[in-house]
């Protein structure tokens, strides 16, 4: 088994990298220099009859064109939050293109860059 030291070593030289020392250790809870990436934001979507987006709302409504491509995601079941995700490529009227996901469980839409 691998000691852990708490360090980043570089796979090239096997040295600490810099500034990784105060990355986020979830057992002290201590600050990260990591920023995370491609998180969720919040979105207001009109849904149509069927569940399907129709329209975002930002400053204004922005209409649905074509619904690209659609899946679904379920993990993680036994966990408290369980992850139930109906996922969507759309593409706007504006020729925008947004990757949208509706949380199953909490009944709320979120825009997803990838």
């Amino acid at each position: 088994m691998v000691e852990d030291t708490g360090k980043t070593l570089r796979p090239d030289t096997h040295q600490p990298v810099a500034g990784a020392s105060a990355a986020f250790k979830p057992e002290t809870g201590s600050p990260s220099t990591f920023k995370p990436v491609n998180l969720p934001v919040p979105v207001k979507v009109d849904e149509d009859k069927a569940g399907r987006p129709a329209a975002v709302r930002d400053k204004r409504r922005m209409p649905v064109m074509t619904i690209e491509d659609r899946w679904r995601i379920d993990d993680e079941w036994w966990r408290a939050e369980p992850v139930s995700r109906i996922y969507y490529n759309i593409l706007l009227t504006s020729g925008r293109r947004m990757v949208l996901y509706k949380d199953l469980t909490k009944e709320e839409w979120y825009e997803q860059e990838y």
